[in-house]
Order: structure tokens, then C-alpha cells, then sequence
């Protein structure tokens, strides 16, 4: 053929053929999917209703059991006792024991579970949607991105890149072992375990499972009381898809109870603790696991920051902050919490963020259906608190322009909603800039400049995600470097956690360790360190003399001198005095 005269649309044949045959070849050497079915609870039925509870509460004052109920609507949707001691004793057994076949798998095997897990998720998205939205009050829109799209990232990194993550990692042996393979190892830990937060039920759970299973371990999930009805359908599907490779459910544990079975989990015997909740009670974990010598990972929230340049582009910036604030009703670690705009256009964008807020329409997306912006706060216990956060910034200068109380609905009296909130002309010495809201409260915030803006943001203890929106990416980038926080994006928020491949997690109050990426997968490993001879029948000598019993500490000495000054002194004068002491010493 003479390429000369090839037409571009014989081009174009040619390259479709090839991306045809890629797209082939790479489905064949996919895992292949088991396909299974989770019946979906009734109540996650749009058109279901359930008796209503006036007060309701999480606890039953009666007895140990959970109270569980939609906080968009007050419905009760039954109760659910609270693991004993002996109950958690008995998963970890359960674990542990299916976990020494598990760790024995390949990597295909753990793929092709994980492969399934991914079709299933695709094809029951609306499903796992309504049951998060029944348990949590969120919106259909909010459990779309919180809970599938994050999940289903999760499961196509993993399953494509776990392996080689885990494969054994070969390292430099220096100079002196040059004669040796020097590589790491990782090892499953055994039974890990994650005590997770509420504000996603169904990405929180799974996202911890998915790890463990690549990596090899069994896992005990200790999911919020707040969530413990939407737990028992997600455990469910973790169970049925392992069922449905021939491996033991018992591998994967989901518990649902109140502190003390945390306390439990955490000193069942469990190798590993991945923990996200609150700072003050990832202290008390991490006291109760020091006591255990278990290494712990802590994510404990934000106080993410988004700092506007007066050159930002707000047609894009001011769409990204709205749902940065709003998604899951501000119940989100990485929501933006702290609005810092530059003097220059700080007005604009309180105007634009007051129209904007005074359309968000509150309800349940179940009952009420399309005409729903914001949900309600799952954790009920909250209003007096953030009414008083508010109040205190009002106080000492800053001015509510919308919300800032409970908002009784009119459709859902018993439901747990707190207005959508605009709080402008906040300081950094205010308790709105230092505490962790997880509400839908806009704060904004004034710089004079990129420097001012950094000291603002930097003010906060908390350190989690962060965001800068400029025109100029260069400037956006070198101030994000100076942020201190663990995750940073330029004209974005929050896609840190859509990019699988990097870890999550904060400095600060906002803890340490980090999950997902590299490091999070191999964090679930015993990196084990091995070295091999490289080279046959050479093995390490002994010089005589250095072996035992030593005939001369001096001669010793001076071999020894002159062996580290030959290897590793850069200077090539030193190096030839050495092999001449070196000489002198076995004489």
C-alpha cells in the first residue's frame, strides 16, 4: 500500500479496527462476571409509608436495640439490636477463619469478585440510590455521586491496577549486596477492620471491603448506628457476590451498633483499623487500639477552603462551590466549608450565592419527588449546635443573609432539616471557621490577595481537601502547595477522590494515614522484605578475618575500615589507601 495515497477515511477504518480489536482482546482477558440478585427492601419503595415517629430518636430507650427511621420523613423503618460483645468476638472468629482460605486466592480469583461486585452496582444503581436515600434523607442526585460513581471508580482501579500494585517490588541492593535480588513482599495483615461514618452508607462500606479483598484480607465493617438499616441490604450483596464465586460470605463482617461495639472491634484481635468520624472520637480509638499495639488510619473531617482569585472564572467556580457546599446537605468531609474570596469580587459573589440559596428547595426526594435540592441531616441531634455556631458568628460581626435555623417542613413535621444557610463576613477567630459544620451552611470569607488568602485558609486546624480558583494555574498551583491540607485542587473541588490512583486523607485534626491510591492498597499489607542471591553458587562469604573466635580486634578493625572507605568514600584517593589497608590487614 502506498501510504502516500491512503485517504482518511481508510485511515480512519484502520484505526476503528484497531480500537475494535483492543476493546476485544481486552474483554477477553477481563475476569468474568457471576451474575446474583439482592431482593431490595420495600420500604426503599418511593411509594411506601411507614408509621410515623414524633420525636424519633436513635435509641430505644426500652432496650439496646436501634431505632432506625427516615430523617426526611420521621417513618420507622423497624428496629435493629445492637451487637453484644460476643457477638463481635464471634465475626472476627468468622473472618479469620475464611480469610486463611481467602489469602491463598490469585489475583484473578479476587478480580473476578470484584468484576462481579462492578456489574452488580451498575445495574442496581437506582436500587442502592433508594436505599441510602430511605436511610440517610439524601437525594437520589447526591447518592448518584457519593455513593456509585465514587464506588464504582474504586472497583474499575482496583480491578485494574491491584495487582500490580501488590506484585512484589524490587528494590536497589547498593553496592555492597550487589550480588543479591533485594524486593518487598505484601502480605495480607489477616482481619482488618473500618469503623465508618453515616453521611454515605453504601461507598463508605464497600470502599473499605473492595481493598481488603484485593489485598488479600478478611474485614470487619463497623458501620454508624445512623445507617445500620441500609447495612443489613449492602452486607447482603457483599455476601451474595461471594457466594456466587463459591468463596465464604463469613470472609466480609458489617456491623451496625453504638460506641461500645466499636470498642470491641477495635480489640477483637483485628490487625489493621481504618477509622472516619469525628477528631475527638478518633482519639478514643486510637487510645483503645494503642493498648492493642493495632496501627490505625484516622480520617477525622475538614474544614475544606475554597480561595477565589479575583481573576476566577465565577461563570465555572460559582456552579462547583454551590454543590461543594450542598451535596449530601454539607454532610461531607471534603465539602467546602470555608468560601475565601478575594476583595475584589467578594461582593458579586455574595449576591450571586444569596439568589442562588433562596431557590434551593428542601424535602424527601422519596416522597416528594423531582422538586427537591437538599435533604435532610441524618443525624438529628445537631440543630442546637449549629444554630449556636451561627448565632456566634452573628455575634462578633458577620451577617446572615439566609437561614441559619431548623426548618420544620410543612409536608414532613417530624423530618430533620436545617435551612440552607449564607453566613458572610466571617473571621478566622470565629467557631464557624474552626468547627466542622457538616450542615448546609455557605461561609464566606475576605482576602486581600494570594498571601492573605493562604494565612486565612491556613488558620483552621482542620487539613483535609482543599480547592483555588484562578485564571492564572500557575499562581493557583504554587499556593495549593503552601496550603496546609493532604488533598488540593486547582479550579475544582474535591475530584482528588475520582482520581483513584492518588491516597485520601489529612494533617492536623483531620488525622493521618491514608486510604485509596498505592498507598492505601499496600497500607492493608505486612511489606515484608526479602533478599535472594542474584547470582549462582555465589552466597555471601565470611573473610577469615572476621569469623569467629576473632584471632585480632585490630586487624578487625582496620578490614573493616577499609572495606567501608573502598565502598562507600567518595573520594578516589581514599578508595586506593583503602584496598591497600585492606591488604596490610590480612597480612
Amino acid at each position: 500500500m502506498d501510504l502516500g495515497q491512503v485517504t482518511t477515511t481508510q485511515w480512519a477504518t484502520v484505526a476503528v479496527g484497531a480500537l475494535a480489536s483492543w476493546l476485544f482482546l481486552s474483554w477477553l482477558s477481563q475476569p468474568k462476571s457471576k451474575h446474583f440478585k439482592v431482593p431490595v427492601p420495600n420500604e426503599a419503595d418511593p411509594s411506601w409509608k411507614g408509621p410515623v415517629l414524633e420525636n424519633p430518636s436513635i435509641r430505644d430507650t426500652g432496650s439496646n436495640d436501634i431505632v432506625c427511621y427516615d430523617p426526611a420523613t420521621g417513618y420507622h423503618l423497624g428496629n435493629i439490636p445492637s451487637p453484644s460483645v460476643e457477638h463481635v468476638r464471634e465475626a472476627y472468629a468468622k473472618a479469620q477463619n475464611a480469610q486463611k482460605k481467602w489469602a491463598k486466592t490469585t489475583f484473578e480469583e479476587r478480580r473476578a469478585v470484584l468484576n462481579s461486585l462492578l456489574d452488580f452496582v451498575l445495574e442496581n444503581q437506582e436500587a442502592i440510590c433508594r436505599v441510602g436515600c430511605r436511610d440517610t434523607g439524601k437525594t437520589m442526585v447526591d447518592a448518584s455521586l457519593g455513593e456509585v460513581i465514587t464506588t464504582c471508580a474504586k472497583l474499575r482501579w482496583t480491578i485494574d491496577n491491584g495487582e500490580s500494585v501488590l506484585a512484589p517490588d524490587y528494590r536497589d541492593p547498593g553496592l555492597m549486596m550487589m550480588y543479591k535480588h533485594a524486593k518487598i513482599v505484601y502480605q495480607p495483615m489477616g482481619v482488618v477492620a473500618a469503623l465508618v461514618s453515616w453521611n454515605y452508607p453504601f461507598h463508605n462500606a464497600l470502599g473499605p471491603v473492595i481493598s481488603a479483598l484485593m489485598s488479600g484480607n478478611g474485614i470487619i465493617v463497623k458501620a454508624s448506628e445512623y445507617v445500620a438499616w441500609s447495612t443489613q441490604y449492602y452486607h447482603k450483596i457483599i455476601q451474595k457476590c461471594l457466594e456466587a464465586h463459591g468463596h465464604d460470605p463469613e470472609l466480609v463482617q458489617m456491623l451496625t451498633g453504638f460506641a461500645d461495639v466499636g470498642e470491641e472491634v477495635v480489640r477483637c484481635g483485628v490487625n489493621h483499623v481504618t477509622f472516619i468520624g469525628s477528631p475527638g472520637v478518633g482519639k478514643l480509638v486510637q487510645r483503645n487500639a494503642c493498648d492493642h499495639l493495632v496501627p490505625c488510619l484516622l480520617e477525622l473531617g475538614g474544614k475544606d477552603a475554597a480561595i477565589l482569585l479575583k481573576d476566577a472564572d465565577l461563570n465555572q467556580a460559582i456552579p462547583v462551590l454551590m454543590r461543594g457546599v450542598f451535596q449530601n446537605c454539607g454532610q461531607n468531609c471534603i465539602g467546602i466549608e470555608r468560601i475565601i474570596v478575594a476583595a475584589e469580587i467578594y461582593d458579586k459573589v455574595v449576591e450571586e450565592m444569596d439568589q442562588r440559596i433562596a431557590k434551593l428547595r428542601q424535602g424527601s426526594v422519596l416522597a416528594d419527588g423531582n422538586g427537591v435540592d437538599c435533604g435532610a441531616q441524618t443525624m438529628g441531634n445537631q440543630f442546637v449546635k449549629l444554630e449556636g455556631l451561627v448565632q456566634e458568628a452573628v455575634s462578633r460581626g458577620a451577617r446572615l443573609l439566609k437561614g441559619g435555623k431548623r426548618y420544620h417542613h410543612p409536608k414532613h413535621p417530624h423530618g430533620q432539616y436545617f435551612e440552607p444557610t449564607l453566613l458572610v463576613d466571617v473571621t478566622p477567630d470565629m467557631d464557624i471557621a474552626n468547627e466542622e459544620a457538616f450542615a448546609p451552611i455557605m461561609v464566606i470569607m475576605k482576602h486581600t490577595g494570594p498571601e492573605d488568602a493562604v494565612r486565612v485558609a491556613n488558620a483552621c486546624p482542620y487539613g483535609l481537601g482543599s480547592s483555588v480558583f484562578s485564571a492564572d494555574k500557575s499562581l493557583a498551583e504554587r499556593m495549593c502547595l503552601q496550603l496546609k491540607v493532604g488533598m488540593t485542587n486547582v479550579n475544582d473541588f474535591a475530584v482528588n477522590y475520582l482520581c483513584q490512583s492518588l491516597p485520601f486523607g489529612g494533617v492536623g485534626i483531620s488525622g493521618y494515614g491514608r486510604f485509596a491510591g498505592v498507598e492505601g492498597l499496600r497500607g492493608l499489607c505486612v511489606p515484608k522484605a526479602v533478599t535472594i542471591d542474584r547470582i549462582p553458587f555465589v552466597k555471601t562469604p565470611i573473610p577469615p578475618i572476621l569469623d569467629y573466635p576473632i584471632d585480632s580486634l585490630t586487624k578487625s578493625f582496620t578490614f573493616l575500615q577499609g572495606l567501608i572507605n573502598m565502598m562507600y568514600n567518595p573520594s578516589y584517593a581514599a578508595k586506593a589507601k583503602a584496598v591497600l589497608d585492606l591488604i596490610k590487614a590480612n597480612f
